[in-house]
């Protein structure tokens, strides 16, 4: 406790809870957290839920945002950042896998870092969702140019002026939690990991769409790369047309002395990919005051 209350007297901290249809886990998830951390705010998001979550919230004390309707994950959390009084927001989830003693853990590496995110061990993810997150982790890491342990772990501490810096560009989903992880690497931003175990869901029902999810998540990877450094994807995408257009013109050249059209073509695109990527980046630094 002698940590975190020097934690406290320098940063106010700020739990964010999300909930939906967490009748089942919410009440020890607060006690726990309220019993470890009795100095910090604690402030569960109801996300629309139609169980008992919000009649079991109100009995233990907590501040309580409601959603008259099921807004998303990652709404309930840009929320929880804007209602928020700390000057650090620490996102747990709601149905029992987070460890909270863990929170103090999280405060501790905020001293040297913008944002410290929970790394889950591979023993804890759950089997089926391993493929799509290895790939997912590929696509990030190749974009942005970092090695990133665990881009979605929902367990993390940040700045909240940071959190709040990036709101017009995070989603509603669970794909928040990627979205700025890429961000924050992409602003240069130190981004910190530290390990955690987590407990074996205790209730209520995953709500994450694995397809429909992960699509949107390789969406929205293409789209913050494409807002904080198009040239990740346009150089590329030039260097493949303009080599191709050079092999085939040199082909046709060579064994048919003859420039063909589709070489020119080519050619030509792969210019133009680049002139557009370089147009992509000014506009992005433009608008990112950069």
């Amino acid at each position: 406790m002698e940590q975190q209350n020097q934690i406290n007297t320098a940063k106010k901290v700020t739990i964010i809870i999300p909930a939906y249809n967490e009748q089942d886990t919410i009440a020890s998830t607060i006690e726990n957290v309220k019993q470890n951390y009795p100095d910090y705010e604690i402030l569960v998001v109801d996300d629309g839920s139609t169980d008992n979550t919000i009649s079991v919230i109100e009995k233990l004390g907590v501040t309580i945002v409601k959603n008259k309707i099921n807004k998303g994950y990652g709404a309930s959390l840009k929320i929880g950042m804007r209602k928020a009084s700390g000057d650090i927001v620490v996102f747990m989830d709601s149905d029992g896998q987070h460890d909270c003693r863990d929170i103090s853990r999280l405060l501790d590496a905020m001293k040297d870092s913008d944002m410290v995110v929970g790394q889950r061990s591979e023993e804890d993810l759950v089997a089926h969702r391993k493929p799509g997150k290895w790939i997912l982790s590929l696509v990030a890491q190749l974009l942005v140019g970092h090695h990133i342990p665990d881009i979605n772990s929902g367990f993390r501490a940040l700045y909240r002026k940071d959190g709040l810096r990036y709101t017009p560009i995070l989603p509603n989903g669970f794909s928040l939690t990627t979205t700025i992880t890429l961000a924050m690497f992409k602003d240069g931003c130190d981004v910190s990991y530290i390990p955690i175990k987590i407990s074996q869901r205790a209730g209520g029902k995953s709500t994450v769409s694995y397809v429909k999810d992960g699509i949107r998540t390789l969406l929205l990877i293409s789209r913050v790369v494409m807002l904080f450094n198009p040239l990740k994807i346009f150089a590329p995408l030039s260097a493949l047309l303009l080599l191709v257009g050079g092999i085939y013109t040199l082909f046709t050249l060579v064994f048919q002395s003859d420039l063909t059209e589709t070489s020119l073509l080519l050619v030509l695109t792969g210019i133009g990919t680049l002139l557009f990527g370089l147009l992509a980046d000014q506009i992005s630094n433009i608008r990112r005051g950069g």
